[in-house]
């Protein structure tokens, strides 16, 4: 059986925006940790959203300041909190 290591959390309030399919929603990251982040969403979250969805976060509030985002996976969610696992690092 393999052994899950677990990353210990960092709390936070960095702006962010998760991008889904083409659509932003800005937020702020409430923990982030080396596997993933925890954030609320200024808006509700759209109900087209689902757990294994694939998203996209910037951690910044202005995509021309810094320009490189990463790709996850939605694990969990409710109304105005989402959290997501990082799948891998892309520069715009």
């Amino acid at each position: 059986m393999d052994k899950i290591e677990h990353s210990s959390r960092i709390v936070c309030a960095a702006k962010c925006i998760l991008n889904f399919d083409g659509s932003d929603f800005h937020g702020v990251i409430e923990n982030i940790s080396l596997t993933g982040a925890l954030i609320k969403l200024n808006n509700k979250i759209p109900d087209s959203i689902h757990p294994g969805d694939i998203c996209y976060l910037l951690l910044c509030s202005d995509t021309d300041l810094y320009p490189v985002k990463y790709t996850c996976k939605v694990i969990r969610f409710d109304s105005e909190i989402i959290g997501i696992e990082f799948l891998e690092l892309n520069t715009m």
